[in-house]
Order: C-alpha cells, then sequence, then structure tokens
C-alpha cells in the first residue's frame, strides 16, 4: 500500500483522483491480506443427525457362554460376538450401550454412538477365570440395565431397544428376578438364546471342565424357560440364534424401519466454519470495479 501510494502521488493526475484510487486499492489489498489471514468463526453449539434409538445389549460372559454347541461345535461366544456386530452395523446412526455380567455387572460402555469401539469390546470378551467362579445368574445385570434405561426414559424422543443375550442357565441355585419392572422402558428388542439342548463341553487349558458328581466332563444346556421368562417380563421376543441368524435380521430390518432421525444438538466441542469466502466475494467485486476505471481510463 506504502509502494501503491508513493507511485499514486508522484503521477500528474488530480488530487481527488488520486485518493479515489488509493481508496480502491487500499481496499482491494485489505481484503487480500485478510483472506490471507484464513479467518473462521467458532461455535461451540453445533448439531448433528442420528436415529432416535437406545440400543442397549447385555451379555452373559459366564463359562457357559464357552460352550462348544453353536452351530456345530463351535463356541456359543463366536456367534455372540458376530451377532453384536450386526445389530450394531444395522442400526448404525443409533446410541449403544454394552453391559457384561457373569458373577458380577459391568458397564462396558455407556450409550455412545461409536458403533466401532463396541465391536472392538466385544472382541474384547474372554474365557473367565474358572477357578474364581461362582455360578451363573441372570438377575446380576438388572441394576445396571435399569439405570441406562432410567437415563434413556430422561430423554426427549427416544426409544429403548435392548438385547438380552445368555444361555439361560442358572447355577448358583438362585431364583431368577422378574424383569418385568422395566418393561416400561423398553421399546423393542429380543431376548438372544444360544446354546442347545444336548448341551456343549466348556474348554479350559488343561482340557474340558469337568463334572465331579456325574465323573464325566461337563455339559452346559441352554434353559430356555428362563430366556423365554425374561423376554415375557421385558415385553420383547425370544429368539434361538445357536444355529445361525436369519431371524435376528428380520427382526433388526423392523427395528430400523420403525426408527426415525432426529437432529441432536450438542455443545461444549469447538466447531470452526470458514468465513473467508465472503471476503473473496467483496474482493471480486473490487477488482471487477478496478477493471472497469482501468478500460475507462484507456479509452480515455
Amino acid at each position: 500500500m506504502g509502494a501503491t501510494a508513493y507511485v499514486l502521488f508522484k503521477n500528474k493526475t488530480d488530487i481527488k483522483e488520486k485518493i479515489f484510487s488509493m481508496v480502491r486499492l487500499g481496499i482491494i489489498y485489505i481484503l487480500l491480506f485478510t483472506i490471507g489471514l484464513r479467518p473462521v468463526s467458532v461455535k461451540t453449539d453445533y448439531e448433528f443427525a442420528m436415529k432416535n434409538l437406545d440400543v442397549m445389549i447385555v451379555v452373559d460372559t459366564t463359562i457357559s457362554m464357552w460352550a462348544r454347541d453353536y452351530d456345530g461345535n463351535k463356541e456359543r461366544m463366536k456367534g455372540v460376538v458376530a451377532d453384536i456386530k450386526g445389530i450394531t452395523q444395522t442400526l448404525a446412526g443409533s446410541n449403544f450401550a454394552l453391559v457384561a455380567f457373569d458373577d458380577k455387572a459391568r458397564v462396558l460402555s455407556p450409550f455412545t454412538q461409536d458403533f466401532g469401539y463396541i465391536n472392538d469390546l466385544a472382541d474384547t470378551l474372554r474365557y473367565p477365570d474358572s477357578s474364581s467362579a461362582t455360578g451363573s445368574d441372570m438377575s446380576i445385570p438388572y441394576h445396571d440395565m435399569e439405570a441406562l434405561l432410567l437415563s434413556t426414559a430422561k430423554k426427549e424422543d427416544r426409544k429403548s431397544i435392548i438385547f438380552f443375550i445368555s444361555d439361560g442357565e442358572i447355577t448358583n441355585n438362585k431364583e431368577l428376578i422378574s424383569f418385568e419392572p422395566l418393561s416400561e422402558y423398553v421399546s423393542g428388542g429380543a431376548v438372544l438364546g444360544y446354546g442347545s439342548a444336548q448341551g456343549g463341553k466348556m474348554k479350559v487349558e488343561s482340557g474340558y471342565i469337568y463334572d465331579y458328581k456325574t465323573r464325566e466332563d461337563a455339559l452346559s444346556k441352554i434353559n430356555e424357560d428362563n430366556l423365554k421368562q425374561i423376554a415375557e417380563d421385558l415385553g420383547v421376543d425370544y429368539l434361538n440364534l445357536n444355529s445361525g441368524s436369519n431371524s435376528l435380521s428380520g427382526l433388526l430390518q423392523m427395528i430400523k424401519d420403525g426408527s426415525a432421525v432426529v437432529i441432536e444438538k450438542g455443545d461444549g466441542a469447538e466447531v470452526y466454519e470458514d468465513i473467508y469466502y465472503y471476503f473473496a466475494i467483496a474482493l471480486a467485486v473490487m477488482l471487477l470495479v478496478e477493471l472497469f476505471f482501468v478500460i475507462r481510463r484507456e479509452r480515455l
């Protein structure tokens, strides 16, 4: 701008013309400088699209879930992990929570849209230590399920979907509690059963788990009565997936079709938006104006 002013004011032109030219060129220089700074606006509130579903996956991780009678002689947990990934991929865009239980319940993940994280957690589910196992009990995750369902109930226009995954065995001589009080918060889902009536052996490092009462390798058998009771209490379907997940695919599609896409608002994360193009538009206008005066001056 200084060099331009020096050249302009050395020319033998009218002072008004010099000032007018300097103002036009000065605006162009300022706009160029501003664009070079790459200005942005900063927002801490933002919107994002998601399904109106909070999907809770509750997984039995007791020793019996590694019994080898899934789809032939595969471990039940292999089918479980594959079906968890099927749930998250089909209902992608929902919020997902993962709860695991053996002799105690653990919320591995509260509700998150990152279904890849849920899948990674499912891959980390490992065979429990048989020396410290205290037996199976389907009632153990009740309170964690209740807490997560209540958190969804506080949100507006949300649906709670639950998938309870187990073989239904109770081996600690306790009575199955009623899950019916939770049904008022549940909008859909299913209890998913794994295992066979014939049973499967449970392999450990030293061989198979031994039953000292029968003096044979222990067998884990599915207890569909318990699973159907939980399904009835929650008001959802019961599906036996020990031979495959075709029936689950149909249910997931129904849940997906019945969901709605909602716009959620968030706050706290900084979002940067470029605004330099506003100055670029003004620059283009000023260059056109300057071109007009150049052409006009050449004609004169």
